[in-house]
């Protein structure tokens, strides 16, 4: 016979009683007790049996719905113990013998996991794909574009207006644009590419400053052609000014490359 699934939990139609008869909570003590004896002993009452049918299917129903329990603030979660939140998110404790603390309101004890409990990315954090198809669900591409701070609010709480480049709404906010252009990480006081802060204010190509040695050779006369008699460069000596060759190349600097499409999670 196959498992029947969890849509209607075992005396569901008489949870908001409180009797013995019909839904009764049994207390802390006859929970770690138990059905105590054998056949010359008591039942516990059918309200108390009932009670704790119905916790046990309304936690199976929580897991065969939503992959985990809805947070609860008596239980006490261990470290890296996922719950589903009442704002509709998950989150992971990040803390041992965690209780009492909503996730909704507690940052200092649960990650939120996001809109999907298997998901391995955090908001604000980056995925580069091979497509150019639309994003996946809580994904947005890195274009540049304006967002309402009242429509990806978890997005906005991670990067702000960092990536504002002028004229946005008070109530909008710029994704991060990836557009044609190469990631370097944030300097933080390493002293080679200081001066740098995020944004989608672009550094320009350039290539560092460098010199070219030019040898110049000089002349003691003319040969019977018109042409001028060579010495070598040892003896006309060093000269030094600017001078121009022919140009080559295009209009940047840059490695080889694949083109590649970057998202940015906002869940």
């Amino acid at each position: 016979m196959s498992r029947q699934p969890f849509n209607t939990r075992w005396a569901q139609g008489v949870e908001s009683e409180d009797n013995l008869n019909s839904f009764k909570a049994p207390g802390d003590v006859r929970i770690s007790t138990g059905w105590e004896g054998g056949q010359d002993k008591d039942a516990p009452p059918a309200g108390q049996e009932n009670w704790w049918h119905n916790r046990v299917d309304s936690a199976l129903q929580d897991i065969e719905r939503k992959g985990a329990m809805a947070w609860h603030p008596q239980a006490i979660y261990g470290l890296g113990a996922p719950c589903y939140a009442t704002d509709g998110y998950y989150y992971e404790s990040t803390e041992d013998n965690n209780a009492n603390n909503n996730p909704v309101s507690s940052t200092g004890y649960w990650r939120q996991i996001g809109q999907f409990l298997y998901s391995a990315f955090s908001v604000g954090e980056y995925k580069d794909v091979a497509h150019n198809g639309s994003p996946d669900p809580g994904w947005l591409k890195c274009n540049g574009s304006l967002l309402l701070r009242s429509a990806y609010p978890k997005l906005f709480d991670k990067i702000g207006t960092t990536y504002n480049t002028g004229g946005e709404l008070s109530t909008q906010f710029r994704l991060p644009d990836w557009r044609g252009v190469f990631p370097r990480c944030l300097d933080e006081g390493r002293g080679i590419n200081s001066g740098r802060m995020l944004g989608n204010a672009v550094e320009q190509s350039q290539n560092k400053s460098h010199t070219h040695n030019i040898e110049s050779w000089g002349s003691t006369g003319f040969d019977n052609t018109g042409g001028a008699y060579a010495v070598t460069a040892d003896v006309q000596g060093s000269r030094t000014g600017d001078i121009s060759t022919q140009s080559s190349g295009g209009d940047e600097a840059r490695p080889i490359n694949l083109a590649q499409v970057r998202w940015i999670r906002y869940l």
